[in-house]
């Protein structure tokens, strides 16, 4: 059986609790914060609705009255499913919040736990996932292959980079990838690592933002029995599963100083210690990080060591935000036509040369993501032309406009005399009335599903809500 969905149009969340107090109490408590949420109770009710059914966040219990949560989580995941979960459990141990990670939890909430960590873990959550989504939108596009990565649109900015890769992946020194967020680190990092002679051999990838300090550390050293509360037994860390091949830490400026210094001796003598443990286990394994942070300020503020990011940099690689790709932009966007046209089953529409030149010089200050959230819109519509790229949502001023027939004004003439009011729109007028039309057209795309709209848009569920209220939209298209 399920309780039925609470009525509400934020981002869908599925809650799996046995415990009927409990589930009526998360639903209640997560309804009140405008979010759409769907009570399950059972591991075979979760099944038949995930089959169908891919949510924004899934809540799921360990302990189910027909099933462990835990290993229907690793199912889900076998199946496909790329929902962040949040694990609810009551028995609290080190070991099974690394089980939960491991399995692909997104955190970790041990009962009892107030209605302020829920609402706060389950909004992190669903930020997390956002930023996940972008990020698979991240350029550069690498096709990963065996013989090594392609690099999509690598024809202007990424040109240098898409040369370096084959030496770097000859080599075995470490590689710092850095870059704004959403440029595509980690897929370099992959690309790397699959034409190298490490590629049949384990790709493991650790996000050094998304864990605790003392987390991060038993997740990549490994612990031995004893070593604290919760260690029933020996286990390997993230760097040991790592061997023969490549481990990639991405987000490292987000690392504790503590575990910078243990990670320094890794990389100086290829050898761990577990926590807990005295012996040293050599490790054979090659290192791949990535931030969007300023490491060489933050060393030399003390955030950072100097000298582990001496080892980290041996080879360091810039992904260039795509302002700098004018180059790349119009391969980029037939890819991208090509994608989502063939997703959505339908021809895309086809830019002329004047709309890719515009295009070209746009600015994308979203990066790829914007390019791409853009391009399907432009499928869903049927429609890219410059008056959609004049109503991109993100523009800092309109396009130029084209220039009309030359007009004779006749001599002594209030606008001969430059006493006429200008006839064009200030630029916050400009800014609104751009906004306001993408806000609309995707309104109307989404059938008026703002979770959907927002995902066309390439903003979050309450800044669209903002922009409907703030445009004063909700009258006319009759939306809740």
């Amino acid at each position: 059986m399920s309780t039925p969905a609470a009525e509400a149009s934020g981002p869908e969340v599925v809650i799996v609790e046995d415990e009927r107090n409990l589930r009526e109490l998360y639903l209640d408590v997560l309804s009140a914060r405008g979010l759409h949420v769907v009570a399950l109770e059972s591991v075979a009710a979760a099944e038949a609705y995930l089959s169908r059914r891919a949510p924004d966040l899934l809540l799921l219990d360990v302990k189910l009255g027909d099933g462990d949560g835990l290993v229907l989580l690793d199912k889900l995941r076998g199946q496909g499913l790329r929902t962040p979960v949040i694990v609810v459990t009551a028995f609290g141990t080190v070991e099974r919040a690394v089980q939960a990670l491991r399995a692909g939890a997104a955190d970790f909430l041990v009962k009892p736990f107030t209605n302020e960590r829920l609402v706060s873990a389950v909004g992190a959550a669903l930020e997390s996932g956002r930023r996940w989504e972008e990020l698979e939108l991240a350029a550069p596009r690498i096709e990963a292959k065996k013989s090594g990565g392609e690099l999509i649109g690598a024809e202007g900015g990424l040109k240098d980079v898409a040369a370096l890769l084959p030496r770097v992946a000859a080599s075995d020194a470490t590689v710092l990838v850095r870059g704004e967020s959403g440029t595509g680190k980690e897929l370099v990092a992959r690309a790397i690592h699959q034409a190298s002679s490490r590629m049949d051999g384990p790709f493991v990838s650790v996000n050094c933002a998304a864990l605790p300090s003392s987390l991060l550390e038993s997740e990549l050293f490994g612990f031995e029995r004893g070593a604290f509360t919760g260690a029933h037994a020996r286990r390997k860390g993230l760097i040991e599963a790592a061997e023969g091949g490549t481990l990639f830490l991405d987000e490292i400026g987000d690392m504790s100083l503590e575990a910078q210094s243990r990670l320094l001796r890794v990389l100086q003598e290829r050898e761990i210690t577990r926590i807990g443990g005295r012996d040293s286990v050599k490790v054979d394994i090659r290192v791949i990080s990535a931030t969007h942070r300023e490491l060489d300020a933050m060393a030399a503020s003390g955030q950072f060591r100097a000298d582990l990011l001496y080892r980290l940099a041996v080879i360091p690689i810039r992904l260039p935000p795509l302002r700098e790709r004018e180059g790349d932009i119009p391969g980029l966007i037939e890819h991208l036509l090509e994608k989502h046209a063939a997703r959505k089953g339908r021809q895309g529409p086809r830019p002329d040369a004047e709309t890719l030149r515009r295009a070209a010089e746009y600015p994308w200050p979203g990066n790829v993501r914007e390019l791409e959230n853009f391009v399907e819109r432009a499928v869903v519509l049927g429609r890219f032309d410059l008056e959609s790229l004049r109503a991109l949502p993100s523009a800092k001023a309109p396009a130029p406009v084209e220039p009309g027939p030359a007009r004779e004004v006749p001599e002594g003439s209030e606008e001969r005399s430059g006493t006429a009011p200008p006839s064009v729109p200030t630029l916050r007028e400009a800014v609104a009335r751009a906004e306001r039309a993408a806000v609309i057209a995707a309104l109307k795309a989404a059938g008026g599903q703002k979770t959907v709209a927002a995902r066309l848009l390439g903003v979050s569920y309450k800044t669209l809500f903002n922009k409907i209220h703030e445009h004063d939209i909700r009258e006319e298209l009759h939306i809740g």
